[in-house]
């Protein structure tokens, strides 16, 4: 699960040109997120899915996504 997420997130940075520190600010309040997920670290199952389906509605296009979700 983590492996494929990690994936995802990689995918979304290279697409959208977000940097990392940007990334975990935005997702989650914590700038160092993504260079811990590089370093091996993981996440809680409901912290996947809250960031997947914020970036699914960002890449969408939807307005009603959180523009920094916290």
């Amino acid at each position: 699960m983590m492996s494929r997420f990690k994936t995802e997130i990689e995918d979304y940075l290279e697409r959208t040109g977000t940097k990392p520190s940007k990334f975990g600010r935005d997702f989650v309040n914590d700038p160092g997120f993504v260079y811990r997920l590089r370093k091996g670290g993981e996440c809680r199952p409901s912290t996947i899915e809250k960031i997947r389906k914020e970036m699914r509605a960002i890449l969408k296009g939807d307005a009603s996504a959180p523009s920094d979700a916290a």
